[in-house]
C-alpha cells in the first residue's frame, strides 16, 4: 500500500481517537464510545483499544473480550499490562500486582512504580508501597503526584515529620495540589497545629464535605 493511502487513514483514526478522548474528559461516555470504536474501525491501534476499554468500564459494560484481545494483540507493550492492572485494581489485587510487575519488567517508568505503590498501599503493604514510590521519585523527581503519594504513605505510618516534608515538596511543585493540601492539613491536625491545618485547607478553592469536615476539626 502506498504512503499516500496509509497516512489519511491514520489521520482519520487519530481524529476519532482525540474526539473520543475529549468526550470522555467531558463525561459524554456514549459519544466517546462511538468515536473510539470508529477509530478502531479505521485503523487497529492500542491507544484506541485501551481508551475504549476505559470508556466501557466507566459505563459499567463488559470488557473481558477486549482485555483478552489487548493481551493477545499487544503482548510486548507495557501499556497492555498497565490497562490490565487498572481493570483489576478493585476486583483482584493479586492479579493487578502481577500485571504492573509485568509492565515494569518491560520498562521502568515512574508512573508504573506509582501505580504499584498505590496498589500496595491499598493492600496495607505500606513499607513496600513506600519503597515503590521512592523508585518512582528517583525516576521523576519533580512529579508532585509522586511526592504526595509518599506523604500519604508516611502519614498512615505516623511518620509525620517525613510526611510533612514530602507534602511540602509536592506543593512547591504544584501549589494548588488539592490532595497535598488535604494531606498536609491532616498532618498538622495530627501534630496539634490546627491553625496551620486550617490555613492549608483554606487554600482549596472548591471545598467539599471532606474539606469542610477537616476545617471544623481545626476549630474544635
Amino acid at each position: 500500500m502506498s504512503e499516500d493511502r496509509v497516512l489519511p487513514s491514520l489521520a482519520k483514526s487519530n481524529d476519532e481517537y482525540m474526539a473520543a478522548y475529549e468526550l470522555l474528559e467531558d463525561g459524554m461516555l456514549e459519544e466517546a464510545e462511538k468515536h473510539a470504536r470508529k477509530s478502531l474501525e479505521i485503523k487497529e491501534n492500542i491507544d484506541a483499544l485501551i481508551l475504549l476499554i476505559e470508556i466501557l468500564e466507566r459505563e459499567g459494560k463488559e470488557t473481558d473480550a477486549l482485555l483478552k484481545k489487548l493481551a493477545e494483540t499487544y503482548p510486548s507493550n507495557p501499556e497492555t499490562y498497565r490497562r490490565l492492572f487498572l481493570s483489576n485494581f478493585s476486583k483482584n489485587k493479586d492479579d493487578a500486582l502481577s500485571y504492573i510487575n509485568k509492565a515494569l519488567t518491560i520498562v521502568k517508568k515512574g508512573i508504573y512504580y506509582f501505580d504499584k505503590s498505590r496498589l500496595l498501599f491499598s493492600m496495607n503493604r505500606d513499607l513496600e508501597a513506600l519503597a515503590s514510590i521512592d523508585q518512582a521519585i528517583k525516576l521523576e523527581h519533580k512529579n508532585p503526584l509522586f511526592w504526595n503519594m509518599r506523604g500519604e504513605i508516611l502519614l498512615k505510618m505516623k511518620k509525620f515529620g517525613e510526611a510533612k516534608e514530602a507534602e511540602e515538596v509536592a506543593l512547591k511543585l504544584d501549589p494548588r495540589n488539592r490532595d497535598a493540601l488535604i494531606n498536609l492539613a491532616k498532618i498538622y491536625l495530627e501534630i496539634g497545629e490546627k491553625d496551620k491545618a486550617r490555613d492549608s485547607l483554606l487554600k482549596i478553592e472548591d471545598k467539599d464535605g471532606l474539606v469542610n469536615d477537616l476545617i471544623n476539626k481545626t476549630m474544635s
